[in-house]
């Protein structure tokens, strides 16, 4: 089961980056893969809340649908689809450091299945590892920037 990880600290409190960071109108500004973005929920995610979007990866894209399962507000947000191609779930906890926010991105996917083709799924889960990190890079410029 391919797992991602990436850790970002952003000198911006929680509150801020949580707000930016599930904020449906943001998700295109931050993710570069991120094509389409659409969320049943506003300002306030609940559980149960429904997104639905389409990715690029590997040149292929992707479309998928996920359902909130857990919002701790500032401090945690964990989505999993509910329809792919190949099943993820996604953890984004947020801890202060000081006047900071360190944000952690946790991701797991089921085996691609030979989605990219068997021998490729190895290479597109270290592309999406990297995008991952870069995402988060993005995340901290433009907050640090405002």
């Amino acid at each position: 089961m391919p797992e991602f990880h990436s850790t970002v600290i952003i000198d911006r409190p929680p509150e801020e980056v949580f707000a930016y960071l599930v904020n449906p109108e943001t998700q295109q500004i931050w993710q570069s893969g991120l094509q389409e973005f659409e969320a049943d929920w506003g300002d306030d995610p609940a559980v149960g809340d429904h997104s639905r979007g389409t990715v690029k990866v590997a040149g292929k894209k992707l479309q998928w649908e996920a359902e909130i399962t857990e919002v701790k507000r500032p401090e945690r947000f964990v989505f999993r689809t509910v329809e792919a191609p190949f099943a993820f779930e996604v953890t984004y906890s947020l801890q202060p450091v000081g006047e900071s926010t360190e944000v952690h991105y946790d991701g797991t996917t089921e085996a691609m299945g030979g989605f990219f083709g068997r021998f490729a799924d190895p290479l597109v889960a270290l592309m999406y590892q990297r995008d991952t990190t870069s995402n988060l890079a993005n995340l901290k410029t433009i907050l640090e920037a405002r």
